[in-house]
């Protein structure tokens, strides 16, 4: 173990300690004992073991740059957590895995705070909260200097995120603001003249982290454990060894290894901007009842900003429900929805995209300290903020739960006939039959047919293919046929009616954009999806990113909640199953997929997703010791 020790000195001037007062005017100060002598106090700090591993598989320490300690704010408070004082330390370099040893100072007429006028403790057996945090905002430290005396609800207070970016304020390499991970009650000299007569050295300072010996025996024994505000996302390819990386099968049957899914993208959704400076935990999720630096247990909940807001109806189907989504753009980082509460190719754009190519170039976090068979592979991925969602499990919902989507591109991996038409369409080579007219569009002047999902069957264009099924005598009384030829309760029409007017609309457009093919198609793609077809449409996936990109194809989307307890039972919600947790470590894996996923055009979906400071000089010293707890790891394998 290596401790760091740094001692501040005071110089203090006579009559610099006189009695004064905040900016507010109602905070007085005592003029202190003597005020030409210093005070020290000492303090142990310990970088984070784990706060609670309900569903965790152990701990990992993390990089030293997640480790480093460079500043210390620490707080002094009553039994009953309101606020007396506080002092930071600056230009600390302590880098390490266990205990970090300084000394910090804090003004002596604010410890005087803690004592009557007779100059004794004015609590119950010389008790006092100790706060320890580490790489404090700038915003944090603004508001401790403008507190008075006895507010009883800083540690409610919220912070926000300066940046969304991969160094942001609360996760800045070598800069991670760290918190207390638990209530830490100390002892104090029962009697203030000790902070003169006693702790008047640097050699010499009070220690709220271990045995005063000149003190009276009093032992405050244990370092000031602290965590990261923060949660991290790990990242790694699952996809198995007979494919290409990041690149799964999803062919069935016959057509086993023919069919192929590769993930391009992945991008982070619904980040919150706030979040509380000190952990806490309620019975249900909510600031009702909530307890500071409670642990989380299978029967709580960690409670998180906005829990009044994330109960609300997000239905973008009522007034109500659409005013609360177009709300989601002020509370979170890369909402999952438009104002309208749809996903379009701009609200993408919105999202924090990465390329999966460069999410695997990252550093690699391989860590020993936890429990898995492989824990090779993993890349630090990106840091965010703690997102809970509290009350009944239904209100762990799309539209405010912390997600990552991935991008996938359709593959075909094979020379058989039958797959002949679909691999032309993937690779851009489709040709439509001379004898038979189909709707068709170009995406950078190569021609792409639409591809129709119906009940597990993929069909490549609609007359080609699902018209010559449906004419077919033998098939009529098939689920195929009786979706494509049931009339419309709008139109009156069969969806082989409006796919035949979309056709003739196309012809007559001279295969451009127009009005009347956008309408055609509008109409149809409307009737489809309510028959239960799932359309998908090539793009260019320049249209994401003109630097790095997979080129035209087919693309679909899969939606991943970020699971933080998961309980077993697929469709069962259950407490904290979905969310995020500071200081854990979320490593994620796509381990299968079995199928396409959502269409880049939300009306082509037939499910698509919805959103439901004193300018005195009279210092007193304390050293701190810091415990800043190790992560606590979650392993997340992903199937579709």
């Amino acid at each position: 173990m290596k401790n760091w020790k740094i001692l501040f000195a005071g110089i203090l001037a006579a009559g610099m300690l006189a009695g004064c007062s905040k900016e507010t005017g109602t905070d007085p100060r005592p003029e202190p004992i003597n005020p030409n002598d210093v005070a020290y106090m000492n303090v142990d700090i310990s970088l984070p073991a784990s706060a609670g591993t309900r569903a965790g598989v152990g701990e990992e320490q993390g990089q030293d740059y997640e480790n480093t300690i460079k500043k210390l704010l620490l707080v002094l408070a009553r039994t009953d957590g309101s606020y007396a004082a506080h002092g930071i330390v600056d230009n600390l370099t302590a880098v390490g895995k266990t205990t970090v040893t300084t000394t910090a100072k804090i003004n002596r007429t604010e410890i005087q705070r803690f004592y009557g006028s007779d100059g004794k403790f004015a609590g119950t057996d010389a008790n006092v909260r100790v706060f320890a945090i580490c790489n404090p905002t700038t915003e944090m430290i603004d508001l401790m200097e403008s507190l008075p005396d006895k507010d009883a609800t800083w540690y409610d207070k919220i912070g926000t995120v300066a940046s969304e970016g991969r160094n942001a304020g609360i996760w800045t390499e070598h800069y991670f603001l760290m918190t207390n991970a638990e209530i830490n009650t100390k002892k104090f000299p029962q009697l203030f003249d000790e902070w003169r007569v006693k702790y008047s050295t640097e050699t010499t300072p009070f220690n709220l982290s271990g045995a005063n010996d000149n003190g009276g025996g009093i032992d405050n024994e244990g370092a000031i454990k602290v965590e990261r505000v923060a949660a991290r996302f790990d990242f790694k390819d699952g996809s198995p060894a007979s494919t290409p990386e990041h690149t799964y099968d999803i062919g069935l049957g016959d057509d086993a290894g023919k069919l192929r899914v590769k993930l391009v993208r992945m991008a982070l959704v619904n980040m919150n901007k706030t979040f509380y400076y000190m952990r806490r935990t309620s019975a249900d999720g909510t600031d009702t009842g909530s307890k500071l630096g409670g642990i989380e247990t299978s029967d709580n909940y960690v409670v998180s900003t906005e829990s009044d807001f994330k109960q609300k109806s997000f239905a973008n189907t009522t007034d109500d429900g659409l005013a609360n989504i177009k709300a989601l753009r002020d509370k979170f980082f890369f909402p999952l929805y438009d104002t309208d509460g749809k996903i379009n190719d701009q609200t993408r754009l919105n999202w924090d995209n990465y390329s999966i190519a460069s999410v695997l170039d990252n550093i690699e976090d391989k860590d020993e300290g936890w429990e898995a068979t492989d824990k090779t592979g993993y890349r630090i991925w990106r840091y965010v903020t703690e997102n809970t969602i509290p009350g009944d499990a239904s209100n762990q919902r799309t539209g405010i739960t912390t997600g990552v989507i991935f991008k996938g591109k359709l593959e075909v991996n094979s020379d058989d006939e039958h797959l002949a038409k679909l691999k032309a369409a993937v690779e851009g080579n489709y040709q439509l039959p001379k004898d038979v007219e189909g709707y068709t569009y170009k995406v950078d002047n190569t021609i792409y047919p639409i591809l129709y999902l119906f009940q597990n069957q993929l069909y490549v264009g609609w007359n080609d293919e699902i018209r010559a099924f449906i004419q077919n005598d033998d098939h009529k009384q098939s689920e195929l046929y009786l979706a494509a030829t049931t009339k419309d309760e709008t139109t009156s029409k069969s969806l082989d009616d409006l796919y035949q007017e979309l056709v003739a609309a196309n012809k007559a457009s001279n295969g451009t954009k127009s009005a009347e093919v956008d309408a055609a198609l509008s109409a149809f793609r409307k009737a489809a999806t309510t028959a239960g077809f799932t359309l998908y449409q090539a793009s260019n996936d320049a249209e994401a990113d003109v630097a790095q990109n997979e080129g035209p194809g087919y693309y679909f989307y899969y939606y991943y909640w970020n699971r933080h307890n998961d309980n077993g039972l697929p469709g069962t919600m259950g407490k904290m199953e979905f969310g995020v947790v500071r200081n854990n470590v979320y490593k994620l894996a796509v381990t299968g997929i079995s199928k396409l996923g959502h269409p880049r055009i939300t009306d082509n979906d037939p499910d698509p997703e919805n959103p439901d400071n004193p300018d005195e000089k009279g210092d007193v010293y304390l050293t701190v010791s810091v415990e800043v707890l190790p992560w606590t790891v979650r392993v997340n394998n992903v199937e579709f």
